[in-house]
């Protein structure tokens, strides 16, 4: 970038204030279009054929062929749901988009009831344990449902800025390896171990 002193002639009373403004101006201007020009020979950064700036079920079910989920289930207009078979339980992960909001929902169904739990000691336990657990995670948040006794995890991803592939697949993938791993922990607190 080019440094234009104007000081030096003015201190010297060579250039009147109009005259200044006018000088002024024109390296402004010219300045403005070296600039311009610098900004039309930039490369366009573009986004990775994996991203996707406006995010919808199409795109969704793609990434989700891209990771190998295949059996993929249509619930709703804004619902697919995937199976899992994990190490420790087998369960499904809803994934809801919401548009307007710009948000995409990913929730385990089927993972574990508060029913489960063998009595009213181990039922203390177990909120207890999802509690704690609760503290301890990174990503997600295991969740109660009080009218149905339902517990899950779930993930939220905003979308503001679109969504690439690697984002949708880091959070799947540690979702179902998060809820995979603490279910024995959530068991075991359900069957009242550790009371």
């Amino acid at each position: 970038m080019k440094v234009y002193t104007i000081w030096p002639l003015l201190l010297s009373g060579c250039l009147s204030a109009p005259k200044v403004m006018r000088l002024e101006n024109q390296l402004l201007q010219r300045e403005n279009a070296e600039l311009r020009d610098q900004l039309q020979t930039c490369a366009v950064e573009t986004r990775p054929s994996d991203y996707l700036t406006q995010v919808d079920m199409t795109g969704l079910v793609g990434f989700l062929n891209k990771a190998q989920y295949t059996e993929i289930e249509a619930i709703s207009d804004s619902v697919i749901s995937i199976p899992v078979r994990g190490e420790n339980t087998n369960f499904k992960v809803n994934i809801q988009l919401f548009e307007r909001e710009k948000v995409l929902f990913m929730v385990t169904a089927g993972y574990m009831e508060l029913e489960s739990a063998t009595s009213s000691q181990s039922m203390v336990l177990l909120l207890t344990q999802l509690a704690a657990m609760n503290y301890e995670l990174l990503l997600g948040k295991l969740q109660l449902n009080p009218n149905s006794g339902a517990i899950s995890l779930s993930a939220e991803i905003n979308l503001d800025d679109g969504m690439g592939f690697q984002t949708f697949q880091s959070v799947l993938g540690h979702l179902i390896q998060t809820a995979d791993a603490q279910y024995p922990a959530l068991s075991s607190a359900a069957q009242g171990l550790g009371l």
